[in-house]
This record gives C-alpha cells, structure tokens and sequence, in this order.
C-alpha cells in the first residue's frame, strides 16, 4: 500500500509538468513556404501584423558553413489570420538582411526569431554561432522600416555588442554561463510592448544535456535601444532539461503573463510557462509541455507565434526531406486563448476584448436601473415645477386591442384633460419621455474601450393625491448597443422596466420622492475572435428603489434644490452558453447598485405674455459604493471551472445636467435636459432628455393605438376637422415584424 501511494505521488506531481493536449489543440492546415527553388533555407521565425493580413518569415540560405543569404518575405493574406490564404508578395517585397555579422572564418552562425513592435516600425531577431568553441558572440539586430510593416523599406538600426559578457550573462536567477562556448546560443528574442525590456534565449547549442538552456531578462535605458542594455539579476529562468532541450523561439502572450519556447530536434515539444506579472520572469511557473511531433508529425521545430487574441498557434517547422529541408508552417486552433495545457486556461480578465464585453453586460445592467430611476424622477421634477399649470398631461395617447383581456386593462387608462386647478386631484395625467445617450469607456490595463450608445421611450400616468402628493407607474423601453474595441465584439440589450413613484411633500418645501422598479432584461453578446465570432443570448432580471429628499429654497423667481438620494438595485442575469471559437458556459451572475448622491440644482423662471421659460441646472456628486461582481465560467471544451471578479465604473462621479421647460400660451410644452456624466478614471456619458407635450383643440384628435392580438400593429394617428371635411394622417408600423413594415397616409374625407 505504500508503494501504491508514492507511486500516486509521483503521477500527481509529474502530470502537470507533461501536461498531454487533449482537446486543448487542434490542427487546422500547414503551407510549405520558402523552398520552391530547391535551394536548402531554414526557416526561423514567423510573424503577422496586428490585423492579420500580413505574414512575416525570416530564412537562411543554407551553405557549407551555414552563413548564406539572409533575408525576411512577406505573405498576403486575403482571409485574416488564415494561412491557406497567404501568396507570395514578391522579391520587391523581401528585406536582405545585410547585418554585417556573416562570419568568414567557418564558423557555423544563424538568424534566430523574430519580433516586431506594435507599431510595426521595427523588428528584432538574433544571431548565434553554431557552436565554435573558438568564437563565441551572440548578437540581437534591429531594424528599422520608413513604413509600418513595410519590410522593403527596412534599413539596419543597431544591435548589442556582445551577449556574452560576463555583464550581460552572469549574476541572474537563470545561471550562469558554464564558460563552454559551444554551450550558449541566442536562439530566440522579444521584446515588451513599451521597450523597456529585451527577453533573450540562449540554449545549449551542442545539445549535450551539460548546460541548461536559459531566458535572461534585460532593462532598457532607452526603449527599443539597444545599446542600453543591462541585465536583470532579480530575474531569469533556467529551464529544466526534462522540459525542452535545444530551446528556440520565444514568444509571448498578449498580456505578457504566458512565456512559450520550442524545444528543437530531442523531444520536439511546445512548454508554457506563466508569470505571475507581466514581463516578469522573477516569479513563475512552468504549466507543461506538448509533444508536438505526436500530434502533427513535426520535428526540427524553428519557431512559434500566435494571432492576435491568442485563439490560433503557428509553428514554424524545417522538415528534413531528401536532399533539402521543406519549411512548413503549421496552423493551430486553442480552446482558450494562449494556452495549450489542459486545465490552464486563464481568465477572460488577461484577454482585454473578452473583458470589455463583460463589463459590458455590468455596466449596462446598472444603467439601465440608473436610467429608468431618472425618468421618473425628472417626471417628478418637470411637476413640481409647473405644479401651478392646469394641464399636466404631456401626451395624448389611446390604446386599443382586440385582444379582450388587453382590452380590459386600459380602461384605467382614460385621457383626461384638467379644466381648473380644483379638479386636479380626480385627474390622471398622461406623460411620455424620449431619452438619447452616448458614452465612452477609455482603454484600460484589462479592457478595450466601448462606446455606448442608448435610445428609450417612457411613458406614465400620474395624479394627485391627499396632501399635494403624487403617485404613477411608468413603462420604460430601452435599446442599448455597445461596441467593444475595434473589431466587431458588441452588446446589444433590450431592456424593459415597470416603475411606482411617489412623492410626498414633507414640509412645504420638502419633499420626499420614492421610487420602486422591476425589469426584465434580453442582451445580444458577440465576442470577436481573429475575424469569426462567438455569440450568446441572456436574460436577467431586475429589482431596485430609490429614496430622495429634496428642499425648495425660493428668492424671487430663482429655486435653489439641494438634494441628497440613495439608489440600490440587484441584477440578476441568467446562465447561457456561447457558440463559436473559445466558447464558454457561463454561470449566474448577480450584481448590485449602491449609490449615494448630493446635489444642487437651480430654477430661473421668466414669464412673458407668449410662454413661461423655466431654466434649470443641476451639479451632482455621486458615489459608485459597489462596482465589482463575480463572474463564474468555463470553457466548453476545457470545463474547468474560473472565478473572475472585475471591477466597473469609477468610486467618484460628478454629473452636470442643463435644460428648460417651455410652456406656450397656445397650448404646446416643450421640456430639455442635456447631461454629462464624468466617471473619474473611468469614462463619460452625454444624455439627451427630450419631452413634448400638447393640450389639443376640441376640433384635433390624436392617438397612439397598438392594436391585435397575435400580429401586434402600431398606429400614430392625427384627425382634424376643417369646415366640414376630416383630414388625417396615419403612421403605421408593424412590430411583429420588428419594424420594417410601416407605411404613412394621408386622407380626406367629408360626408354630404
């Protein structure tokens, strides 16, 4: 029995050192590029541009010694990321890399990697001889491009002068150098996306076993200048021999928290390695590594690199084959972005696309409780200050269906008109509101930016009550569209929210204004990958209050408001699966809203024989008390569980808010709020409140008629009767076919 445990031990701490891959890669195709000619090259780095249209390889012509011609080609590619796509740009295109370093004493040196900035104005690659036990100089070259990704337009900047100074060697947590020559090869580079740090791999070039191969970490003085290179001694790693041997290629994740090397010609594996901060090799943890020969008969492994997000690897492969080499490039799809452990894929948090569309869905949620709140508090605002006005109806809407049941429950619905100020209280007032805003939330560390986009209609019915106060209940429809980033992830949400108001005059001056509301929520979530899409529909639902006390302080025909309010709020979205490439199944997710406000607001009225204008501002400090939520996950294919906490919002907001109420003596209201709200660190949103009223002449007749019972018809409908004859005007929209069935009229009707 013990023996049987320690051998359980033993599987339990080997198995996630060789990690097998499982489902967590897949092929997809592979090009052979590079030897049509049937000269012998080594093809020793691939890379793309940012968007995927480009690919880059660095080659070496093969001759007795190793030192022929170098040089980088450029493939297009019509299908982004796609390499069964790609042709040749042409000799015009290719970049001869004239570096000076070619050696003429026999020593066997080759061009390693290669890595461009993200502005595409640069790249880098090393230069490591063979193996020579009499010369021994390791060298990382720049070059520099007239235009991005450009590579005909390349031109020598600089390289280092020598690696293999004890300076630049010694000292770090990744060994030193055994002093063997033939020991230590730079056979792989990258660099930070800021320039302020040089990552170099040096391996054991003889592949004897005796020298480990290593990753140096380096500090720039200067970005991207290499002469200003010292190394990080609190860094580096040392590479176990079991996990690669003749390491080449060194690439990192998007985020800088994943490290990946090649092990060449022994065991022909891909190793993960994951740091606990970005571009940060002083604390990590080798996740595993993959037997990449299994899985696609590969060996003689150059190089590797990934798209953009991470979802597609390619490794970059020199096959012996007769007489030369066939250099191929082999494409991979991932389960889960940057990764090809089983069990290790990272949270969405370290993918900013990914996070930007969740804290999407969060941001959205608590905006849409913020929203519905302020349009039944700005109905409120809008009677209190007209409170002295007879009519308070703000819309002229009937309903009719023919379903009996809907019928039934708009007879509590009844348009009526307040003829004086005594009656006021037996009345119900009819008002409607139409809202537009725009946003945008910055780039952050973890996040894409997104611009926010919402439209929504409200209407209510309100009256008086014992005492001057109010009561109502209002119906809010909301449409909200976020785009995130840049290449095509978006949130749409419908959002439909039911709300009682109250509002109780405590003093004669004060007032107390309540608010309670329920929702239901239905968002559209597309999540870009590479140029394809993963998707998924949600629902939540939706519960919140608000409590506001207000004071009036009048001087003239100036009010001064101060204000003090408090919002809570709890959404509760449902589970859903996405469908596409990274697909995950997501679990419940709750999130809350706790917000405490202070504000001043003013009214200025002035009064002429034609209307009565009512400016009015507003300046509010708000504090976002809770802002995080949990967000549980996993990846369909991979089903291990994550738990992801993200943080929206800013903890400080100041909203500013201007506008006037225009009152016609004809009968005609006008009421506009502009808004700006700043979160601190965070973003903005501007807000457009827009509402329109009429009192009508007995002679005009206006309505709003949804109408049917399986096929839902909406009516906007104008009558007006001129000496006899009846003119109207007829909206029609058909909304069981989502609007894109309307039509307008025009009639003229008169009876004999």
């Amino acid at each position: 029995m013990n023996y049987l445990k320690k051998i359980l031990w033993v599987l339990f701490v080997i198995l996630p050192i060789s990690n097998s891959f499982g489902a967590m890669v897949t092929e997809v195709q592979n090009i052979t590029v590079g030897d049509s000619d049937g000269t012998s090259k080594s093809i020793n780095g691939v890379q793309f541009n940012n968007d995927g249209t480009k690919m880059f390889v660095i080659y070496q012509q093969n001759d007795d010694n190793g030192n022929g011609p170098r040089f980088v080609e450029e493939f297009n590619l019509s299908t982004t990321f796609d390499i069964s796509t790609a042709t040749y740009a042409g000799d015009s295109e290719r970049c001869e890399l004239d570096d000076g370093s070619g050696a003429t004493d026999g020593t066997f040196r080759r061009i390693f990697d290669l890595q461009f900035t993200n502005d595409g104005l640069s790249f880098f690659y090393a230069v490591g001889n063979a193996g020579s036990n009499t010369l021994d100089h390791q060298t990382i070259f720049r070059f520099d491009l007239t235009s991005p990704f450009d590579i005909s337009t390349c031109s020598i900047a600089s390289d280092t002068v020598d690696l293999n100074s004890n300076a630049l060697q010694n000292g770090s947590n990744a060994g030193a150098h055994d002093g063997v020559k033939k020991n230590n090869r730079a056979q792989g580079v990258e660099i930070n996306d800021d320039g302020t740090k040089l990552f170099v791999l040096m391996t054991d070039a003889a592949d004897s076993g005796d020298a480990p191969d290593r990753i140096l970490e380096y500090n720039f003085s200067t970005p991207f200048d290499l002469s200003t290179l010292s190394l990080v001694t609190s860094a580096g790693i040392e590479l176990p021999n079991a996990t690669v041997s003749n390491a080449m290629s060194l690439k990192f994740s998007a985020n800088g928290k994943r490290l990946f090397v090649l092990s060449h010609n022994t065991n022909f594996v891909a190793a993960q390695i994951s740091l606990d901060s970005p571009y940060d090799t002083s604390s990590f943890n080798i996740d595993g590594s993959v037997d990449l020969n299994g899985l696609s008969n590969l060996d003689q492994l150059r190089s590797i690199t990934f798209s953009k997000n991470g979802l597609k690897m390619y490794i970059g492969n020199d096959k012996s084959d007769g007489s030369f080499s066939v250099d191929k490039i082999f494409e991979f799809n991932l389960v889960c972005p940057f990764n090809i452990i089983a069990g290790k894929c990272s949270s969405l948090a370290e993918n900013s696309n990914e996070t930007g569309v969740a804290e999407a869905q969060i941001e959205l949620a608590r905006k849409t409780i913020e929203y519905s709140t302020k349009t039944a508090l700005n109905r409120l605002k809008w009677i209190r200050r007209n409170k002295d006005k007879q009519n308070l109806t703000n819309q002229n809407i009937k309903f009719n269906f023919s379903n009996q049941m809907l019928a039934s429950l708009t007879e509590a619905l009844k348009v009526s008109t307040l003829k004086n100020k005594e009656n006021k209280n037996k009345d119900v007032f009819y008002w409607s509101e139409g809202s537009i805003s725009m946003g945008r939330v910055g780039d952050t560390n973890i996040s894409l930016s997104k611009e926010i986009k919402t439209n929504s209609i409200t209407i209510g019915a309100d009256k008086f009550i014992d005492d001057n106060a109010i009561q109502g209940v209002a119906f809010r429809y909301g449409k909200d569209e976020v785009d995130v980033g840049s290449e095509g992830s978006n949130v749409d949400m419908d959002a439909y929210n039911v709300m009682l108001y109250y509002s109780v005059p405590k003093t004669e001056t004060k007032y107390l204004d309540t608010i309670v509301g329920v929702g239901r929520l239905r968002t559209d979530i597309t999540t870009a990958y590479d140029g394809k899409k993963s998707a998924g529909d949600r629902f939540g639902t939706q519960l919140y209050g608000t409590v506001k006390i207000k004071d009036e302080i009048k001087k003239d025909n100036l009010t001064l408001i101060p204000s003090g309010q408090i919002d809570l709020g709890y959404t509760l979205l449902n589970s859903y699966i996405e469908s596409g490439p990274s697909a995950k199944n997501f679990d419940k997710q709750s999130i809350q809203t706790k917000h405490v406000k202070l504000a001043i607001a003013a009214v200025d009225k002035l009064l002429t024989e034609k209307y009565t204008l009512k400016r009015h501002g507003k300046l509010e400090y708000k504090a976002d008390l809770h802002r995080s939520s949990s967000l549980k996950y996993s990846y369909v294919s991979d089903g291990t569980k994550i738990d992801t906490k993200l943080q929206t919002g800013a903890l400080h907001n100041i909203n500013g808010e201007i506008g006037f109420d225009l009152i016609f003596s004809e009968n005609y209201s006008v009421f506009v709020i502009y808004e700006r709200s700043h979160a601190f660190g965070s973003g903005y949103t501007d807000q457009i409140h827009i509402a329109l009223g009429y009192l009508p002449y007995k002679d005009t007749e206006y309505a709003f008629l949804l109408t049917g019972s399986e096929n839902l018809m909406s009516q906007f409908k104008i009558n007006k009767k001129i000496n006899g004859y009846d003119i109207s005007f007829n909206l029609n929209d058909d909304l069981s076919n989502l609007g894109n069935n309307r039509e307008a009229s025009i009639n003229l009707n008169k009876v004999f």
